[in-house]
């Protein structure tokens, strides 16, 4: 019988754990005010490749914006496209949606979206979506992007704060986004990074980031927990803050700690503590 447990045990070490072995996850919602939902996400570990995206312009007009820059981004990079040349198509997409219909022609959309190579990755945005850091060591939670509305640009010339920023009334006015009419097209911004232990990668839209200040993201984001229940904490809060606009996030986890934690939850099953 004994050796009868054992062989049980190891079966369920071996065993593949979707849990476990994701370590990325996403959540969009409506929100407490809003009628519909013009967010997308896209959460795709095979091709390392996750984005948000914060659709406007009308019901239709913002839902499909966002779907249609999500969908473009994905086949892009899929037909071996780099993820600028990717939000380019994307951005040409839009365009070429509203002068088939011009009932869309307001439609546009934000869009912050990660691609990983190895332990490499890149985050490029367009609009106030936004890329968070978070390493678990520190506790600390950094915002990598900067935010393409009024309020951003006073930040960048030293004019207000960050978080003066967040609160500032011109935080909704977007000087970029996917679906701009412009002759140089949107302004695509770049970050690279290396990934290292301990760390997570959050996206989200400002339905997020309007609701909950960072240290309450970094509270929420402190707890050793499953990325999906951080992920569902996160999006509660900001439901129970009142949600005034559609809330959207991915989080991504460092590929280091999926092996550690992988690990760790194979020894704590065979403890008998999984």
């Amino acid at each position: 019988m004994a050796g009868f447990i054992l062989i049980l045990r190891l079966f369920r070490v071996m065993a593949p754990d979707p849990i476990i072995n994701s370590r990325s996850t996403g959540r969009s919602d409506t929100g407490r005010v809003r009628a519909s939902n013009q967010d997308a996400i896209l959460v795709d570990e095979v091709s390392g490749l996750w984005l948000v995206a914060d659709g406007m312009g009308g019901h239709a007009g913002g839902a499909e914006a966002s779907h249609l820059a999500r969908e473009t981004v994905r086949s892009s990079v899929a037909a071996g496209a780099n993820l600028e040349d990717a939000i380019r198509h994307a951005h040409r997409a839009i365009l070429d949606s509203q002068a088939a219909d011009p009932d869309k022609a307001d439609m546009g959309t934000t869009i912050v979206a990660l691609r990983e190579r190895g332990h490499e990755y890149e985050i490029l945005w367009v609009g106030d979506s936004r890329a968070y850091l978070f390493d678990s060591g520190a506790a600390r939670l950094t915002l990598l992007t900067r935010d393409h509305n009024l309020a951003g640009m006073m930040v960048a010339v030293g004019a207000i704060s960050q978080s003066e920023a967040n609160r500032h009334p011109k935080r909704h006015v977007l000087t970029d986004c996917l679906g701009l009419h412009s002759e140089q097209g949107p302004r695509i911004d770049r970050l690279c990074g290396h990934w290292q232990p301990g760390q997570m990668l959050l996206l989200c839209s400002d339905g997020l980031s309007g609701e909950l200040d960072d240290e309450r993201m970094a509270s929420i984001l402190s707890q050793d927990k499953p990325l999906e229940a951080l992920a569902g904490q996160l999006m509660e809060h900001a439901l129970t803050a009142g949600a005034r606009d559609n809330v959207s996030l991915v989080l991504v986890r460092a590929p280091a700690d999926q092996a550690r934690r992988a690990r760790s939850g194979g020894w704590r099953r065979w403890l008998g503590r999984g």
